[in-house]
């Protein structure tokens, strides 16, 4: 017996079309089958036996500055420390910043990476791939997206597709490196994330192309479901790549426009007014309960894109230039981290409370942290030598603070984290065993899902 990925395959007496089907071209890459990089990989994971299933990555376009946030360094010369004061939490040995009252309360659920760095450019777009797919490759090859990769891995479990970006495409960043880190790469269009594309605060909040056009009659939607039905029974005669890419992509769209339950999912009008008042009603506090709404329906990977640019708007980006990336450390304070502390700490007791939270990793990245000396104009600028990003949910043991900076937070002063180890970390939580688990890499050849082994201090 082999065993690609947790499939076993049977050696002497043949394959089975389940156990083709379920290895995929991983398992197959050395038989030179064809490429069949969109098959759906359903048992490449004892589903039975993963205790974690869903991730939810709160993702910080812009990079909050360390010594603000999560590593504040009291003791340090004044243009270092900055104006913010620590305050202890529910977890001994464990401070954050004053503005997050609520996470203080929860600390004993996440737990802080303070070690993390990366040796890129000092450049949003190489964040964004560093953090969001585990590799740094600017202007070459792409390499897939997190959600990509678990939807590979894990397979579609409802009409949904299995990996959400809500509410959008980061867009706009001062370069486009991090616009290839948004995509399923060498997996296949098939595995694409789902992009929302809209704004789940506004009262005429509705997703594009989840109703059929004007004019797409009862005959011509059913047309449509005959010809899935005609490309799956091609499916099933010729293990074609490309019809099976094909096929999948189909589907997810048909399932998304007549499926009953898709626009159900969307739909925050069910929910409380208390509870959508708990969350906060803007755009990030929104996406957050709608996050919630979705791993409750099926889908496996939620990526909540906390701002889609960094230009003329209030964010994490805070150089204070005097022009488009003009925030500041006041911003944090009235605007950015109250709207953080509120969705953040809503999301963590709401999974809890509905029974969610032990099988799904809630994981807040951002690209990089910020220059530990406060700049002429009372800003920080791109940093990438030292941050600090948390993990939560699933079997993650909360409570913790993994790594250290130095004194003034320039640098990692015990146990340097990679952004690679921060995915193994993720991949692990959701039951995935990375020694056993492949995926079909450039030219279908069989690759490890991350070339890194997990933080075992959070297991």
């Amino acid at each position: 017996m082999l065993h690609i990925g947790n499939a076993p395959i049977p050696t002497c007496g043949g394959l089975t079309r389940r156990s083709f089907l379920q290895v995929g071209a991983a398992g197959l890459a050395g038989l030179n089958l064809p490429d069949f990089l969109a098959m759906k990989a359903a048992g490449a994971v004892d589903e039975s036996k993963a205790e974690v299933k869903n991730c939810i990555m709160l993702f910080l376009v812009g990079s909050p500055g360390h010594l603000d946030t999560w590593d504040l360094k009291p003791n340090a010369p004044a243009d270092i420390r900055g104006p913010f004061k620590p305050i202890k939490t529910k977890a001994p040995g464990l401070d954050i910043c004053e503005h997050l009252p609520l996470m203080a309360k929860l600390a004993d659920k996440y737990s802080l990476i303070r070690s993390l760095f990366h040796t890129g450019s000092a450049v949003h777009g190489a964040g964004h791939q560093w953090m969001m797919t585990g590799h740094g490759f600017n202007n070459g090859d792409p390499h897939p997206h997190a959600g990509s990769v678990i939807a590979r891995v894990f397979g579609q479990k409802s009409a949904l597709p299995p990996s959400i970006i809500l509410p959008g495409k980061v867009g706009a960043v001062g370069d486009n490196l991090g616009e290839r880190a948004q995509t399923a790469a060498y997996l296949g269009t098939a595995y694409n994330p789902f992009f929302l594309g809209a704004d789940p605060a506004k009262s005429d909040f509705k997703i594009a192309n989840l109703s059929p056009q004007a004019g797409q009659t009862e005959f011509r939607i059913n047309a449509r479901r005959k010809l899935l039905a005609e490309l799956d029974a091609i499916q099933q005669q010729v293990e074609n790549a490309s019809t099976v890419a094909h096929d999948t992509a189909y589907q997810r769209a048909f399932s998304l426009i007549t499926a009953p339950e898709t626009k159900k999912a969307f739909d925050l009008s069910e929910e409380k007014d208390s509870v959508r008042d708990r969350y906060g009603r803007n755009t990030f506090g929104a996406s957050c309960l709608l996050s919630r709404r979705l791993i409750e329906r099926g889908v496996r990977f939620v990526t909540i894109n906390h701002f889609d640019t960094v230009f003329s708007i209030a964010c994490w980006d805070m150089h204070a230039d005097g022009g488009s990336l003009n925030n500041t450390v006041q911003d944090y304070e009235r605007h950015l981290l109250p709207q953080f502390d509120q969705a953040y700490s809503a999301l963590l007791t709401d999974l809890d409370e509905r029974g969610l939270l032990k099988e799904t990793v809630v994981a807040t990245l951002s690209e990089m942290g910020r220059t530990p000396r406060i700049n002429g104009k009372g800003g920080r600028d791109h940093y990438p030598p030292c941050w600090t990003n948390f993990l939560a949910g699933g079997n993650i043991k909360g409570g913790q603070v993994i790594g250290a900076s130095d004194k003034n937070g320039a640098v990692p002063h015990e146990y340097p984290i990679d952004p690679p180890r921060v995915l193994a970390t993720i991949y692990q939580g959701m039951g995935v065993d990375l020694d056993q688990v492949m995926m079909p890499g450039p030219g279908s050849r069989p690759i490890r899902l991350i070339d890194a082994e997990p933080i075992p201090e959070l297991f």
